[in-house]
């Protein structure tokens, strides 16, 4: 029907109607706020959306196009129904005349008088063969009359034997009776013969490739068949028509009446949609990304990547990169702020827009996103407050459509549709897609009115709306009619995967066609092309030639040697090779795979939702302790620090967690919050207990460890009475985590400090009066200040912490496995070696050594590169 619309709205020289029906309709639902569906579209617009756009278009196809919607009952109306119908009046007031570019196209060719069409068209039509809307049928009424004449009786005689139900095969074949007794109670059963054949395949690309393969079988074999004789019938699928399209172009066979509209991302209003999720905030890391990556972007895809990645690794700050030029920069500040106002946002909006870049290969996703952001302003220009739910329902991206229309030609492989009618007659049809709701589609059960309630409708209003009931028997009829027109045989294909994978049954019109055989099941009447019994059996199979089976190639894991100083990967600009910090030593003594992968840059990059990690965690509180113990200043008391954590914690987030500021995460920061009070506030009475002061915060300490570089960065350094000094290290767990490790001579980070206190300093070398304490210290400690539990425990015994309840000096020497390890390790990488992971290696590190080997689980190929345990590795 579309076609003739189409012909008919160019034969009456009808302008093209603008596409605004989606933006119509939202706009209108959304201007009825006490309608049925007000409840509904809250929650779920783009559901609600569909389900009142299908019966609204319902009733609107089965009323006078000539006349505004009204309706005027003459029977009862059950009141739930009554409602529904009042609503759906409301909302064709709202609407103001706005109805689908088919729709409108039908109503102006209607209105059009005769005299104004460049050509008459004779329309050929046997009621009900198929039914028609009422705004189709007083269509085809309009074009006949203006055409003045009938259409020729031997066309419509024609129309009338191919669209006809058949009472009777018309032979004793199966596809004869298929055509004549699907759907219909059976009788006798037939036994089953080589003109119908139902094929098990993997998904729809599987379908496609064994299509085209069957064929080139049935045109190799039957010099008098021709590729028109040949018939597709596809699903009203995007996905059949792309695969089919690839699957035949490669195989050289020509296709007609193929769906060749092909769909692209709406990227103008895809970027807008995003980029109101940033103005938004805390906005959420992934839209920041997207928006950032997006290729309509004053940047290079490449450098939208870095960016993008920078904040999924927890990185907020949008810093430029060094080439950015102003336009760039600009767009980074609008992505960065925020709105409060709709005066504000308006203008961000159209900032935005504005800096947007078409990429070459296209044309039209700039404008739709100037044309979006024209009416998220005119929306804002009137609104008091934003609502951002609703302005971003208005961009909600849409795949853009090409506007190409399928190509029918004389000698091409016949393409129908599953919810066409057939075109012209072939003699081998192949069904594709002959799943579970499909051969006929399934008409949904409305939400807005039950059977009972369209039944009523009619009744009362003298209308034809379909029940489903209805649809499903015009929908088997016309399927009836597409098997009709085959004269030799059919081939169904069942796929068994849907396109995500997932397993599916095959169509429900199987069970019909079952009982009209002489078969035992369903599972007779398929045959799997995974079987090779059942592969013998098909018919017009294109199979490969059988070759010998080659087994894949075995996964060969071994230790790596490369021959070269792998810690000289890493250099600085001066070519210097850059220090190992204490978290990469203690990866490097977890797994050298993981250690190298990461120096190589060769982790996996993994998007995903916000989460309050660990991680993430300790990093916040780590901050508030950084700003509330600061060098130079007195400790804050106790009423200071219950004061003081909310906002520094505000302020941590802001820059690290945007995220938790949403009202979702209240939980998490209150108790965040009420942990590092507490956790503060012990700290505070034991730098008292020791007559502490802080004189560096967040100091950086490099030394040197066997020849290799190390540095790395102390919490805080505390000096003690008697020229001591304490390094400190913030740790947001439990002294449970820590103290088994230390015992077990694990812990390496407190030795690394010592170290680079013992052969380096502080790498700010202008800070002399720091380095002036270190190097006068007669004493250093190293210490864990444990958040979680308010423990302090240290390596070393120091005067003055006998007093200090939760202070534990361990006796153990906390390091020297750990450093042995180290130390074995580092020597192997500098000749270039790199041992596996042995299958032991996960439970020791936890069991024995008492660490959490999260080094891995840093990529998956750790695991799949580890080795079966052997005795070295054991011992």
């Amino acid at each position: 029907m579309s076609e003739l619309v189409e012909l008919a709205r160019q034969s009456y020289l009808v302008p093209e109607p603008l596409d605004g029906w989606d933006v119509a309709i939202t706009e209108a639902l959304e201007a009825i706020p006490d309608a049925f569906w007000t409840a509904s579209y809250s929650v779920a617009p783009i559901e609600t959306r569909a389900a009142i756009e299908v019966a609204f278009l319902n009733l609107v196809a089965a009323t006078d196009p000539e006349l505004p919607l009204s309706l005027q009952a003459t029977g009862p109306v059950p009141p739930r129904a009554a409602r529904h119908l009042h609503d759906l009046v409301r909302l064709n007031d709202a609407l103001e005349g706005a109805l689908p570019a088919e729709y409108m196209s039908i109503s102006a060719v209607i209105g059009t008088p005769p005299k104004d069409a460049l050509r008459h068209i004779h329309v050929a039509y046997v009621a009900g063969l198929p039914t028609l809307t009422r705004w189709q049928a007083e269509l085809v009424e309009k074009l006949n009359a203006d055409a003045a004449a009938a259409p020729p009786v031997d066309l419509v005689a024609c129309l009338w034997d191919v669209l006809s139900d058949v009472d009777e095969p018309i032979s004793t074949t199966s596809l004869a009776t298929l055509q004549a007794r699907l759907f219909s109670p059976p009788d006798d059963k037939v036994a089953l013969d080589q003109t119908v054949q139902w094929l098990g395949v993997r998904d729809f690309l599987a379908e496609a490739e064994v299509a085209a393969g069957m064929v080139q079988t049935m045109l190799a074999g039957d010099d008098e068949l021709y590729p028109a004789d040949i018939g597709l019938l596809l699903p009203e699928s995007f996905e059949y028509a792309v695969a089919v399209e690839d699957a035949f172009s490669l195989a050289g066979l020509a296709l007609s009446g193929l769906p060749v509209e092909r769909w692209r991302r709406d990227l103008g209003r895809e970027a807008l949609f995003h980029f109101l999720y940033c103005r938004q905030k805390p906005a959420p890391a992934m839209a920041l990304a997207v928006c950032l990556s997006s290729p309509l972007m004053p940047w290079s895809r490449e450098e939208g990547a870095v960016l993008a990645q920078r904040v999924m690794d927890g990185d907020y700050g949008l810093k430029p990169l060094p080439n950015f030029g102003q336009e760039a920069r600009a767009m980074l500040d609008l992505i960065r702020d925020g709105d409060d106002t709709p005066a504000s946002l308006s203008q961000a909006v159209q900032a935005f827009v504005q800096l947007l870049v078409e990429p070459q290969e296209s044309t039209e996703h700039v404008p739709q996103a100037q044309q979006a952001a024209q009416d998220v302003a005119t929306d804002l220009a009137q609104a008091t407050e934003i609502d951002w739910q609703a302005l971003r329902r208005h961009v909600t991206p849409r795949y853009i459509t090409t506007g190409e229309s399928p190509d029918f030609t004389r000698e091409g492989i016949t393409v129908w549709r599953e919810g066409h009618e057939p075109w012209r007659e072939v003699r081998q049809l192949i069904v594709l897609g002959f799943a579970e709701g499909h051969y006929p589609t399934v008409p949904g059960n409305s939400p807005v009115f039950s059977i009972e309630e369209w039944s009523a409708i009619n009744r009362a209003y003298g209308l034809t709306l379909p029940t489903p009931d209805e649809a499903m028997q015009e929908r088997r009829r016309r399927f009836k009619r597409q098997l009709g027109a085959v004269a030799e045989g059919v081939s169904f294909l069942v796929p068994r995967r849907d396109p995500t994978g997932a397993a599916q049954a095959s169509s429900e019109s199987v069970v019909f066609m079952q009982t009209l055989f002489d078969i035992p099941d369903e599972d007779g009447l398929i045959l799997e092309l995974d079987a090779a019994a059942d592969r013998a059996l098909a018919r017009h199979l294109a199979q490969a030639d059988e070759g010998t089976p080659i087994p894949p190639r075995l996964l060969a894991a071994q230790d790596l040697d490369f021959g070269r100083d792998l810690l000289a990967l890493r250099k600085d600009r001066e070519g210097q090779i850059k220090p190992e910090s204490p978290s990469s030593l203690e990866t490097l003594m977890v797994s050298r795979l993981a250690w190298l992968l990461r120096r190589l840059n060769a982790e996996p990059l993994g998007w995903a939702p916000e989460k309050a990690d660990v991680s993430l965690l300790g990093t916040l509180a780590h901050d508030v302790f950084e700003h509330l113990f600061q060098p130079g200043e007195s400790v804050p008391t106790d009423t200071d620090i219950s004061e003081w954590v909310p906002t520094l914690l505000d302020d941590a987030i802001r820059e690290r967690g945007p995220f938790l500021r949403a009202s979702e995460w209240q939980v998490e920061r209150s108790h965040l919050a009420t942990g590092i009070i507490k956790a503060a506030i012990a700290w505070r009475g034991i730098l008292d207990a020791l007559d502490a002061e802080v004189v560096g915060s967040e100091v950086w300490l490099a030394g040197h460890l066997d020849g290799v570089s190390i540095h790395g960065q102390a919490d805080v350094l505390v000096q003690l009475p008697n020229d001591r000094l304490l390094v400190v290290d913030y740790k947001r767990s439990s002294s449970n985590s820590r103290r088994p490790r230390m015992k077990a001579g694990y812990d390496s980070q407190a030795h690394l400090y010592r170290t680079m206190l013992r052969t380096g300093g502080p790498k700010d070398t202008d800070n002399t009066g720091l380095r002036h304490r270190l190097t006068a210290a007669k004493q250093t400690g190293i210490v864990y200040y444990m958040l979680n539990d308010q423990t302090a425990l240290s390596d070393s015994r120091l005067v003055g912490t006998e007093a200090i309840p939760l202070w534990e000096a361990l006796d153990e020497d906390v390091a020297d496995k750990a450093m042995a390890l180290i130390g074995q390790r580092l020597q192997e990488v500098q000749r270039g070696f790199i041992q596996l992971n042995r299958a032991c290696e996960a439970t020791f590190f936890e069991k024995t050594a008492g660490i959490k080997p999260y080094a891995l689980e840093n990529s998956p190929l750790i695991a799949l590169f580890s080795l079966p345990d052997d005795e070295e590795v054991a011992e």
